[in-house]
């Protein structure tokens, strides 16, 4: 039987390529972006600068991937 002390152990969630795999398994379960820190945080010790830098990698990723807008009106003269 397990007692509560190893009940309340959380693994530690440092690396960065183990966080933005986790980040991209989150956002594939519809998980939007501003909620991923709360989700990752009840499960383990979250390095938090090391989220962040991954979160702004994800974000940035997505934006290269995403066409640049179109101008609405195009210049005649």
């Amino acid at each position: 039987m397990r007692s509560t002390l190893e009940d309340n152990f959380k693994t530690r969630l440092t690396d960065r390529a183990e966080l933005y795999h986790a980040v991209q398994t989150l956002m594939s379960r519809g998980i939007p972006e501003e909620h991923i820190p709360s989700h990752l945080a009840r499960l383990f010790y979250v390095d938090m600068d090391e989220l962040n830098a991954v979160l702004e990698l994800i974000g940035a990723e997505q934006a290269e991937d995403q066409p640049a807008p179109r101008p609405a009106f195009r210049r005649v003269a």
